[in-house]
């Protein structure tokens, strides 16, 4: 997967990182890449594809149905490869290429738009329309099929200890044969006395992940820095609308 060169998703992703809001930190990317495979990702497809195909030979009666499909259909195969490789590409430091369909759901993009809008209240309405606007620029959302990863809570990047949520959405224009990806966690700002974080099994639907919440005992050194952050991320928040074309 190629990654898409798109400054207005550039310039979001930058302001997703690190985001102080309210008591927690939000780490967030929304990315555009390009379908087409070359070097290291023709190289995942073949590897997969030889995979897959050696299942379906041993084992044909253990393909079960998925929300992306069974591993019979070429296009399942495609598909779970292409987002496999996004979130490859995306976090170059782990492998999702043990990832099954299973741990993928298709989404309603109107569930997602809320879900996403909820989860990302707190930056505020116009911050809100910019994201959206920059993702239709890069992949015309209504054209989209979505799908989301479900994390497996125990060996991804969106599973560590202390995280509270995260979501991942793939927004895949078939037509234009580029993905949006769309990823968000969020982690507690203040420093950890008591640890109440349950690990439980994949969640139905996929869409957003919401771990136990992390109790937090802010110190008044915490509210200081909370001022601090608080007013260092409206200065943020101005400039970047400023800068916004």
């Amino acid at each position: 997967m190629k990654l898409l060169e798109n400054p207005r998703l550039a310039a979001m992703t930058a302001f997703l990182t690190d985001r102080p809001v309210s008591e927690r930190i939000l780490s967030g990317r929304v990315e555009a890449f390009s379908c087409k495979r070359a070097g290291e990702d023709k190289k995942l497809s073949k590897k997969l594809e030889a995979q897959y195909n050696d299942e379906l030979e041993t084992s044909p009666s253990q393909q079960q149905q998925s929300p992306l499909g069974t591993l019979e259909d070429a296009s399942t195969r495609r598909l779970l490869i292409d987002l496999i490789s996004t979130m490859n590409a995306s976090f170059p430091d782990h492998d999702f290429s043990s990832l099954r369909p299973d741990q993928f759901t298709r989404a309603h993009y109107q569930v997602v738009s809320r879900s996403i809008n909820r989860h990302l209240s707190e930056l505020g309405t116009e911050v809100l329309e910019e994201l959206w606007a920059a993702a239709e620029e890069a992949v015309q959302l209504n054209e989209c099929e979505v799908y989301s990863y479900v994390p497996d809570l125990d060996s991804d990047p969106f599973s560590a200890d202390g995280i509270i949520w995260s979501f991942n959405y793939f927004f895949f224009n078939k037509s234009l044969k580029r993905i949006v990806y769309l990823t968000c966690v969020a982690r507690p700002r203040y420093r950890e006395t008591t640890t109440a974080t349950t690990k439980g099994g994949r969640g139905g639907g996929g869409a957003a992940t919401t771990r136990g919440d992390d109790n937090a005992v802010p110190s008044d050194d915490d509210d200081v820095a909370d001022d601090d952050m608080a007013a260092a991320a409206a200065v943020d928040e101005q400039h970047f609308l400023a800068d916004d074309p």
